[in-house]
C-alpha cells in the first residue's frame, strides 16, 4: 500500500519544485502539498497522512506549531521538518513534536531516505511511554554542529576521509577527547594515534562519528554528585562493548560498513541513561537506590518506575538524530532481542551478546545482577553455535586489555 505523504511550505515556487522533484516517487507515495499549517491540518483531517514534512518558519503557524498538532490529532504520523532555518532556538523548539529535520536543499535521495528510515522507526519513534517521558524534558540534546559537517563531506560522491580529519582537528576540545578515548587501552591499537586522520584510517568513519557523538554527549552531562552514577565508568563500559561488537562481527561479516554499525551501536546504546539521569535526577536516583537495594537490573528497575528504559529513550535520540536504523533498532532492543527476531547475524544480536559478556569480564560488584543472554533467540537466529568462538575472542580481547592497563 503506498505511502500519504502531506508537505507544508509557505512557498508556492517551493512546492512546485517539490511536485517535480517527486514525480517519480509516484509509483510509491500519495503526496499532498499545502500552503499553511491550517490548510495541512484541514487535509489531515480529511485522509490519513503517514508522514508530515513541514517547513520550519511559515506566517500563522510555524512548523514547531504545527507538528504538535499534528502530534495531537494523529500521533502515528511521522513528523520531519525541512527547513534551511537553523537556529539553535528554533529547532529545539521543534525538537519534541519533530521526529527528524533535514536541511534545504535536499537532493531527492536524501528525502527519499530519510523519510523510509523513519517509517522504518515508526514504532520507536512513537513509542507511547518515551513520548510521555521527553515531552516532560526542556530540551533534548541537539546534534553537534561538527558530526553534521562530518555527514555532509561523507555524503558527497567522493568524500575525503583527509576532509573529515581536518573537520574534527578543527574543534580542538573534539580533537583532544576523541584521541584520547583512540589511544586508550580498551581499543587495543598497536600504535600511538596523534591525529584525527590517523584515527579515521585505523578505526573508520563510522567508528569516528560515534565517538563524536559520544565525546559530545559525555561532556554536555555532569551528574549530580547525590546520584552516586559514575559517568567515567559508563563511558568505558560503553567503549569496550564498542571493542567487543568489532571483535564479534569482524568474525561474521567481511563487510567493514556491517562491522562499523555494530561498533557504533556498542558505543552509543546506553547513552539512554544519560538522559535519564541528568533530566530526572529525582526519580533515577530512586531508581538506583532500587537497584543496589533489591539487586535487579537497571532496565527492570526503569521499567517499573519509569514506564520506559534507558534503551528506548537512547533509541528516540538517535532515531531523532537520524542515524542508520540498524544502530536505533540494536540499541532500542539490546536487553529484548527477541521482539526483533530477525534471522542470522545482525547488529542487534551483537549488541547484545556483547554486552552481556562485558558485564561478565568486568565485574565491578559480584553481587550485582547479571546480564544474561537470550539464548533461545540466539538459537532462534542460527547463532548458538557461533557463541563459543565469540566467547573466546571477546575473553581474549579483554585479557588484553587488562595486560595493557587504563
Amino acid at each position: 500500500m503506498k505511502k500519504h505523504l502531506l508537505f507544508v511550505d509557505d512557498e508556492p515556487n517551493f512546492l512546485d519544485s517539490l511536485r517535480r522533484m517527486l514525480h517519480g516517487m509516484r509509483k510509491e507515495w500519495d503526496l499532498s502539498f499545502a500552503q499553511s499549517g491550517a490548510e495541512a491540518l484541514a487535509l489531515l483531517e480529511a485522509a490519513p497522512v503517514d508522514v508530515v514534512v513541514t517547513d520550519m518558519r511559515m506566517p500563522g503557524m510555524d512548523g514547531a506549531h504545527l507538528l504538535a498538532q499534528v502530534q495531537e490529532r494523529s500521533p502515528s504520523t511521522i513528523r520531519i521538518i525541512l527547513s534551511g532555518q537553523s537556529e539553535v532556538g528554533e529547532v529545539l523548539k521543534a525538537v519534541k513534536p519533530a521526529h527528524q529535520f533535514l536541511s534545504k536543499p535536499c537532493t531527492p535521495a536524501e528525502l527519499k531516505r530519510v523519510i523510509n528510515r523513519a517509517l522504518t522507526l515508526r514504532d520507536i519513534l512513537n513509542d507511547e511511554a518515551v513520548t510521555r517521558i521527553i515531552t516532560r524534558i526542556d530540551s533534548m540534546p541537539a546534534l553537534p554542529a561538527l558530526f553534521l559537517r562530518l555527514v555532509k563531506e561523507l555524503q558527497k560522491d567522493e568524500p575525503s576521509v583527509v576532509a573529515v580529519g581536518d573537520l574534527i582537528a578543527q574543534d580542538v576540545g573534539m580533537s583532544a577527547g576523541v584521541l584520547k578515548v583512540v589511544n586508550s587501552s580498551f581499543f587495543g591499537l598497536r600504535t600511538h594515534v596523534a591525529s584525527p586522520h590517523q584515527a579515521i584510517n585505523l578505526l573508520g568513519t563510522e567508528t569516528i562519528k560515534a565517538l563524536v557523538l559520544s565525546v559530545h554527549l559525555f561532556t554536555r552531562y555532569v551528574a549530580d554528585p547525590d546520584l552516586s552514577i559514575d559517568f567515567t565508568g559508563l563511558w568505558r563500559h560503553s567503549a569496550r562493548v564498542s571493542v567487543l561488537c568489532r571483535t564479534i562481527a569482524h568474525l561474521e561479516t567481511p563487510d567493514a560498513r556491517s562491522v562499523d554499525l555494530c561498533s557504533m551501536a556498542g558505543l552509543l546504546h546506553d547513552v539512554g541513561k544519560l538522559v535519564l539521569a541528568c533530566h530526572f535526577t529525582t526519580e533515577y536516583k530512586n531508581v538506583l537506590a532500587t537497584v543496589r537495594r533489591e539487586n535487579r537490573p537497571i532496565h527492570e528497575v526503569e521499567q517499573d518506575r519509569l514506564g520506559v528504559t534507558h534503551a528506548e529513550v537512547g533509541a528516540y535520540l538517535l532515531g531523532l538524530w537520524g542515524l542508520d536504523e540498524h544502530v536505533v533498532e540494536a540499541v532500542f532492543h539490546h536487553h529484548n532481542p527477541e521482539r526483533r527476531p530477525d534471522p542470522g547475524f545482525t547488529p542487534l544480536a551483537c549488541v547484545h551478546v556483547a554486552n552481556s559478556l562485558e558485564h561478565e569480564f568486568t565485574i565491578i560488584n559480584p553481587d550485582r545482577a547479571p546480564h544474561p543472554m537470550d539464548l533461545a533467540c540466539l538459537e532462534q537466529r542460527g547463532l548458538a553455535g557461533r557463541l563459543p568462538l565469540w566467547r573466546e575472542a571477546c575473553a581474549k580481547n579483554a585479557a588484553q586489555e587488562a595486560q595493557r592497563g587504563e
